[in-house]
């Protein structure tokens, strides 16, 4: 993307320039200005335009908010969570982004040049357009669907009702039909070409089939059709134009080295990415995922399987699992648990001694996306490229889809979770052991699911769950498998024992000491506290504590016993009360609308 960086201030100027524009100022044509008239007029036009959308695809670092974290911050969950969000704060939905792609639509009539070169821009902005209306979606379900930039004497539309989900869905589906079937073929990581648009069909598809089978409320039962369609774009992927990477960087294995890497441009996995650099100053802030907002939970540490030779057995199944320590937990664990959770011994770039983590948010810091190099640990200075797309997610994707459907096999099984495990050094799976051997742990995280693959529909959603870690995935899932009553459990992170002092950088000396109160905190030897620069941890007034008081896991306590999902109200966001105000034919959503 380093090349959009030129041209998106000119999509940003054109879009300032008509929105201000009169009648009298149309009709002069200046020639150092860009207009309407002048300038959608020829191909270049169409793509300087649509370098303006790439914003509209992002990267995650994290997976703030979910089951996967302990987040110290508020956000909105939260505040849903606890009971607290209503109509008159829910926020109002915006539609510029919307229109801005509408603009361009209405408006590609008045384009000469080839017409396949036309298309493929075109392709662009539906497919654009899909990835809004698809956002918007999730979080409300029935929205009005616009096809063109409204004006402000388009009264019948500016005040219509949501048009239902169907509808819109429909509608998305045909932008992104038109974008598969026009868009170029190209090999750039950074440019949106065609396998993009699968990509975000295959995404898309597979929310909208899972949301539709598990959520009865709806009351529609095609959710086999977009399953099919997740199937079709991620086959079409499957074609041999990607692969697992393999590429390691310096002492980091493949797969960790997909987080920390200055390029990925090249990188055989990546389909999409965001393409960082220092001296064009171009950075995010991804070094605040390890010790500053949020840790990593022990339920997501708890779902990586052991491996014993070339078995799999799931963590539950080692004998005193529920009291293992921060040292204890990477033995023998799947190679991914070590690269995304930080370890005894880690070193950040910026330190000569092994990190030393905090309790504040659990203590289990992620390194998963944590850059490896001094000069990127400051503030928003970070320059590593992040995926947008990546491959293990369509062949996840596939798996889930073929299993939700009900017709899995070990073929597809080798096509796709053995190639993501096999990349880590993991055993292979075997479907007629999953089909056979049903993991109770997942059957209680997982109650609803409906398949005659039951078995294989829990595994993958483990694999998915570790493979994508970090990733941003995680709240989507639980809302589409209808699993938001998983948010209610205060997360939890590592187990103290008992209090005192502790090892966790594996040096043999205390890093820390946790104790009851200041009384216990001032009996600690002044030398000891010199020696080992020990951070005290006081549990009387703090922020964390324990699930047992003076021993258990650590866990927030401005979280516990605060939050309840109310199902299946808190899948959808309510419709802000200024919202309903502006336009009274919109209806709010049932399950938030007073009584």
């Amino acid at each position: 993307m380093k090349k959009q960086i030129y041209t998106v201030a000119l999509g940003w100027g054109l879009v300032g320039l008509l929105s201000g524009c009169n009648d009298s100022f149309l009709e002069r044509y200046p020639e150092t200005t860009i207009t309407e008239k002048v300038y959608f007029r020829n191909v270049g036009d169409l793509e300087s335009y649509t370098n303006n959308m790439y914003g509209y695809l992002g990267s995650s670092y994290w997976d703030v908010v979910s089951d996967n974290v302990l987040y110290k911050e508020e956000s909105s969950t939260y505040a849903m969570l606890r009971g607290e969000l209503n109509a008159d704060d829910a926020g109002t939905w915006g539609w510029g982004s919307i229109r801005n792609v509408n603009f361009m639509l209405a408006r590609t009539g008045n384009v000469t040049g080839d017409r396949a070169e036309i298309n493929h821009y075109i392709g662009i902005a539906r497919m654009m357009r899909a990835k809004l209306y698809y956002d918007k979606v999730k979080d409300y379900s029935d929205v009005p669907w616009y096809s063109r930039d409204l004006q402000t004497t388009d009264i019948e539309e500016l005040y219509k009702p949501q048009d239902p989900r169907e509808l819109v869905v429909d509608s998305i589906m045909a932008d992104l039909d038109f974008a598969v079937k026009n868009m170029k073929p190209g090999a750039s990581k950074t440019r949106i070409y065609r396998n993009v648009a699968l990509a975000l069909q295959a995404r898309i598809a597979l929310y909208e089939g899972t949301f539709r089978k598990y959520h009865t409320e709806l009351g529609l039962d095609d959710a086999d059709r977009f399953l099919q369609i997740a199937v079709s774009a991620a086959e079409q992927l499957m074609d041999g134009t990607y692969s697992l990477s393999e590429v390691k960087s310096g002492n980091l294995e493949a797969y960790e080295s997909l987080f920390c890497s200055l390029d990925l441009t090249t990188n055989p996995e990546m389909i999409l990415v965001e393409d960082y650099d220092k001296t064009l100053g171009r950075l995010h802030n991804a070094q605040q995922v390890c010790d500053f907002y949020n840790g990593l939970s022990k339920d997501l540490m708890e779902d990586y399987l052991v491996v014993e030779g070339n078995q799999v057995k799931t963590f539950q199944s080692v004998p005193g699992y529920e009291t293992k320590t921060y040292k204890e937990i990477f033995e023998n664990r799947d190679p991914r648990l070590r690269q995304t959770f930080m370890w005894p011994g880690y070193k950040k770039a910026d330190e000569n001694e092994p990190h030393r983590l905090t309790l504040g948010a659990g203590g289990y810091p992620q390194i998963k996306f944590d850059p490896r190099t001094y000069d990127q640990l400051d503030w928003g200075v970070s320059y590593t490229d992040l995926p947008v797309f990546r491959y293990a997610e369509i062949l996840l994707i596939y798996a889930e889809a073929k299993a939700e459907l009900g017709i899995l096999t070990q073929e597809d099984v080798d096509k796709s979770i053995n190639l993501i495990r096999k990349r880590v050094g993991m055993p292979g799976a075997s479907l007629s052991d999953w089909l056979a051997d049903i993991d109770p742990v997942q059957e209680r995280h997982y109650p609803n699911v409906i398949s005659a693959q039951k078995g294989a529909i829990l595994e993958i959603r483990r694999e998915r769950r570790v493979e994508l870690a970090c990733e941003g995935f995680r709240y989507g899932d639980l809302m589409r498998w209808s699993c938001g009553k998983l948010m209610e459990k205060a997360p939890e992170g590592m187990y103290i024992p008992k209090l005192g002092m502790y090892d966790t950088t594996g040096d043999g000396n205390p890093d820390f000491a946790i104790v009851k109160s200041e009384a216990e905190a001032n009996q600690i030897p002044a030398e000891d506290k010199e020696k080992y620069r020990l951070t005290i941890y006081v549990l009387e007034g703090n922020t964390i504590g324990l699930t047992e008081g003076d021993k258990g896991y650590i866990r927030l306590v401005s979280q516990v016993g605060k939050f309840t999902f109310e199902e299946p109200k808190y899948y959808y966001y309510p419709l802000d009360t200024d919202d309903l105000k502006n336009n009274k034919n919109l209806v709010q959503n049932k399950y938030w609308a007073t009584k």
